[in-house]
């Protein structure tokens, strides 16, 4: 008898408009000393998954596609056995597929694929199971770091209106975003 069990999910981080920022340094002898780094990640495409555990001995299938639909070729697959610290490295194929057979045990899958967010899933197997896994991965943050350079300390809501008013003026964030009394805003190469 088979048994099946569906569980979707979807991870995302929201973090402050889902974006991240961080204070990269003081550097109290120039004019502008705090200097805050930032970057806009993809909240419209996460990553989400179906995992279906099935009764049997077969090696369990792990498939990576995009928001599409394509298969995502080529992306580094890490599955480390929790309980004995063993490593599997696997590889996709062209198909965007990898298989291996797993033993009873916890379970912790990490992906690593260039262009989409890391991915990262706890599961157990137990006695004659084994699991089909979809996994669709969301795009990585994008490549643009944007720096700010301000002469005083800012708060995280002042960080949060110059990050949006940078989204909303790509291409003359420089003069519409930037108080050039108190911060300048430029991006980082």
């Amino acid at each position: 008898m088979r048994h099946q069990i569906f569980i979707i999910l979807l991870f995302f981080t929201v973090q402050s408009f889902g974006q991240k920022w961080y204070l990269n340094k003081i550097d109290n002898s120039k004019e502008f000393p705090y200097e805050y780094c930032f970057q806009f990640e993809n909240l419209e495409d996460s990553c989400t998954f179906q995992i279906i555990k099935k009764t049997g001995i077969k090696p369990s299938t792990f498939e990576f596609y995009d928001k599409n639909g394509n298969p995502v070729i080529f992306a580094n697959v890490q599955l480390i056995n929790l309980e004995t610290d063993f490593k599997h490295l696997l590889t996709t194929e062209i198909n965007g597929k990898t298989k291996i057979q797993l033993e009873k045990g916890k379970y912790r899958l990490e992906v690593f694929a260039t262009l989409y967010d890391d991915f990262r899933l706890d599961f157990e197997i137990d006695t004659e199971q084994f699991i089909e896994l979809i996994i669709k991965l969301g795009l990585a943050p994008e490549l643009e770091v944007y720096q700010i350079d301000s002469k005083t300390e800012l708060n995280e809501r002042e960080i949060l209106e110059i990050m949006n008013c940078v989204k909303n003026n790509k291409n003359e964030y420089n003069s519409n975003c930037s108080d050039k009394n108190k911060y300048m805003i430029m991006m980082q190469i």
